[in-house]
Parts: C-alpha cells; sequence; structure tokens
C-alpha cells in the first residue's frame, strides 16, 4: 500500500525520510488512542501523525508492560466526519494472511457488499474482539467512507443522454424486471429480448463514442484487494490541501458515484488534468472506513 502514501503528501520520500517520520509518530503523535476496557498485559494503541487537514499516517500496535511501543501496521490515511452509510450492524472482518480489518457493508446503491478498510479499529473496540464496546455502541452515529488514489485522471462530463428510444427500451425494462419479480407469466423471456436490444444500442454507442461516452459512473473492486476499486464518479466539490511537512498540494475531491458520495484525496503531480466541479474523475481508489460516535 506504500503508493498509497502519495494521496497525504508523501510523494518522493524516500526511506530515510520515511523512518524520520515513524519516529516522530511514535515518539510525538498529535492523537493517541489506547483500546478501551482491554484486560490483556500489553494494551492495542493507535498513534497518528496530522500531516494537513484530516490528512496524516497513523501506526497500530501495543505497548508492552515497559511502556514501549510496538508497531503492527502502519497506514496512510483521510477522515471525515460525514456520515455516508448508516449500518445497524457492523460486520468486521479480518483481512487473509493479514491483521488489518475490513469493514463489510451493504450499499443498495451497488447491489454487492463493499468492503473498506478501518481506519480506527482501536479507537471504538477493545482491541481483542471485533465489536464495538458497549460506550461506543450506545454513541454509534455511522460510518463516514473515504478513499486514497495514487492516479487519477479528469474526464469530461457525459453529457445529456438524448436517446429517445434507448430511453424508452429501458424504461419498458424496468416495467418488465418489476414484472418477473411479481411472477406475471411471459415477463422472462420478453425481458431478455429487451436485454438485447439495450445491449445492441449501447454496443454501437460504445464504438461510436468509447466507453465512458456511455458510461457516466463505475464502482468496480479489483481482483485481489477486496477494499480497493477502480471508480469513475462525478466531481461535486474541489477543496486543495497543503501538506504541513513538504508543501504538495493535496486535492479533495468529492464525489458522487452511483448515488454513493465520499471524498478522494489524491497528490495534484498523481492526477492527469484539471479538476472541476462538473468534471468526472477516474481512478484506483483504497477505500477506507471511519467509525463515527
Amino acid at each position: 500500500m506504500y503508493e498509497f502514501f502519495n494521496a497525504v503528501g508523501l510523494a518522493g520520500c524516500d526511506q530515510n525520510a520515511f523512518m524520520t517520520m515513524e519516529n516522530v509518530l511514535e515518539i510525538n503523535p498529535s492523537v493517541k488512542f489506547v483500546a478501551s476496557n482491554n484486560t490483556k498485559d500489553d494494551n492495542k494503541v493507535e498513534l497518528s501523525l496530522y500531516l494537513g487537514e484530516n490528512l496524516g499516517i497513523r501506526a497500530c500496535g501495543f505497548e508492552d508492560r515497559n511502556g514501549n511501543f510496538i508497531r503492527e501496521s502502519y497506514f496512510p490515511f483521510f477522515e471525515s466526519d460525514r456520515v455516508t452509510i448508516k449500518e445497524e450492524n457492523l460486520d468486521f472482518d479480518r483481512k487473509r494472511n493479514s491483521d488489518e480489518v475490513l469493514l463489510c457493508s451493504e450499499v443498495k446503491e451497488f447491489g454487492f457488499l463493499l468492503f473498506s478498510f478501518v481506519q480506527n479499529l482501536y479507537e471504538v473496540t477493545d482491541g481483542a474482539s471485533l465489536e464495538l464496546t458497549d460506550e461506543y455502541k450506545m454513541l454509534y452515529r455511522g460510518v463516514s467512507l473515504t478513499g486514497l488514489s495514487h492516479n487519477g485522471l479528469i474526464l469530461l462530463p457525459k453529457g445529456e443522454d438524448n436517446d429517445k428510444e434507448l430511453n424508452n427500451i429501458e424504461a419498458i425494462r424496468r416495467k418488465l424486471k418489476n414484472d418477473l419479480f411479481a411472477g406475471k407469466d411471459g415477463a422472462y423471456e420478453q425481458l431478455t429480448l429487451t436485454e438485447m436490444q439495450i445491449y445492441s444500442k449501447i454496443d454501437k454507442r460504445v464504438k461510436n463514442n468509447g466507453v465512458y461516452g456511455v458510461v457516466e459512473n463505475t464502482f468496480k473492486p479489483r481482483t485481489i484487494d477486496l477494499d480497493i476499486y477502480r471508480v469513475v464518479g462525478t466531481i461535486e466539490d474541489i477543496r486543495e490541501v497543503k501538506t504541513e511537512v513538504n508543501d504538495q498540494i493535496v486535492y479533495l475531491l468529492d464525489l458522487n458515484c452511483c448515488g454513493m458520495d465520499f471524498i478522494v484525496a489524491i497528490n495534484s503531480g498523481d492526477l492527469v488534468g484539471i479538476p472541476k466541479e462538473g468534471r468526472r474523475f477516474k481512478g484506483e481508489v483504497w477505500l477506507q472506513s471511519r467509525i463515527l460516535v
């Protein structure tokens, strides 16, 4: 995940610079959380060092009996207080062959399970089990989703879809899907024929206009890493943050993707094109979640 450190303003840092940053983080962190109600001898700890507006690096580990910090993981983050989804029952899952913990969310807009890396696990759990403590179950407000990107491209807006024939066919398709769910006879056969019509129309438009002249938004999981997605989303707002360490510019892009709003942080040096409201962002995003309390 080292390529995503660029997104918090650490592009071009060599190994010595990273070691210096790690030492500052462990000796003089901006924020320190110790997991609540931990009954073990070793206390689970989160240390955070902020490099700009809600941007930073975080180390997770434990303190031994002598108060020495033993690091287990280390990652960049961008955090927000904005509620993206409100999961009633939080489903945490440990990543295969890793200590990283993912939040599994069911987002109806996408129609599939959404996996995100949990930023603040030790802040809201006891560090031993993957459950909120009783205190934080009462204070829980929702989940804020954000993303980090290490490569991005600005696309022009797709433009208005004035293909009335395609719109009419799509309306028929939606009605047939409702008929199919209602169990009406012949709905399946009619739906199949309608979808073949839609496929034919879209295929012609892709040949003429290209894929991104037809597809407005996408949110596609990368094959192996469950929490990394290939995203195309519409830019609704833009902010620039200058990092405190080396004055690098990080763009905070407020995206709408398939009906979900979330913010993606990307180093200006990793973004091709000029971001503007209404334009689209295309890139690879490491999705992170913050449990809000």
